[in-house]
């Protein structure tokens, strides 16, 4: 008796970034149809590489699990046959244990990264993305987000002693400038009884969801008080001040002063006001007009 033997999905993972993303003022995930407009010309991979850790990359191979780039993120597809034919139930050719673990790495490859974004290009610890909670874990956690649900990333971090743990399954030079882990789980833990959603990535007999999960990071884009210099001798003509605007790289942020229309803000000037003791209480966007 011959089963159907083909490649199907294991999952999707999205990496979305409001600065590309959004539309001027707009989010680009306020409205679908934007959404599905400004994802058509963002590109991941301009400012972040994401790649399989050494380890995973031989899981891959070996499971004959194939790795493919999105625009925004990354496709797995698994060799799969049907449990009975034309069942449309399918299981991996080869046994996945359900604690097997998939690592991908994310490392920024923009110099300007953290000048439009909420946090650092080079955390002291790698935001941490799993859909299973580390054992030395201590206290709440939070989970990999579904294209479903939206946390800022900043609420993705962990300890010390936790990253340490996870390190053990990366090499020296994977952990040099490390801007997060991507950890995935056959089963992970069982997130229901959290927020209502399943975070898994097989079925527990075994076999492929139907559709394949998705999962997604989002990260926001800064907003500064915008500063309007003359050129010549950098005197301040204006300031939007206390009003913080956002950095965006497509679309108009529109700001008027003495009645005309004024360029917005890019990431390429961006100053830090700092108190005594060395935290950011403010950041400015200087503009040169004429």
């Amino acid at each position: 008796m011959d089963f159907k033997v083909t490649y199907k999905k294991l999952l999707d993972f999205n990496i979305y970034h409001h600065y590309f993303l959004d539309d001027g003022t707009d989010a680009f995930d306020s409205d679908p149809t934007l959404k599905t407009e400004q994802l058509e010309k963002y590109d991941l991979y301009d400012f972040l590489q994401v790649i399989p850790s050494q380890r995973t990359a031989k899981i891959l191979n070996g499971q004959k699990i194939v790795h493919r780039l999105t625009n925004s993120g990354f496709s797995l597809f698994i060799n799969a046959e049907e449990t009975a034919p034309n069942s449309g139930i399918y299981e991996p050719m080869i046994l996945l244990d359900q604690f097997e673990t998939l690592d991908f790495l994310m490392y920024t490859s923009d110099a300007l990264f953290e000048n439009y974004s909420t946090v650092g290009a080079n955390p002291s610890i790698p935001f941490y993305f799993s859909n299973r909670k580390p054992i030395t874990h201590v206290g709440n956690f939070q989970f990999v987000d579904l294209e479903t649900t939206t946390n800022v990333i900043e609420d993705f971090t962990i300890s010390e002693d936790t990253y340490e743990k996870v390190s053990e399954r990366l090499t020296c030079d994977e952990r040099i400038g490390l801007f997060g882990v991507i950890s995935l789980e056959m089963s992970g833990t069982d997130t229901v009884p959290i927020d209502g959603n399943a975070r898994n990535i097989l079925n527990t007999n075994g076999t492929l969801q139907d559709p394949a999960p998705v999962y997604k990071i989002q990260m926001l884009n800064r907003s500064t008080i915008w500063n309007y210099r003359n050129p010549v001798d950098g005197s301040l003509i204006h300031t939007s001040d206390p009003t913080l605007l956002p950095l965006v790289k497509n679309g108009i942020v529109g700001y008027s002063f003495d009645s005309e229309e004024r360029p917005a803000a890019d990431p390429s000037r961006i100053i830090y006001e700092k108190d005594g003791g060395g935290n950011i209480i403010k950041t400015f966007s200087e503009i040169y007009i004429n």
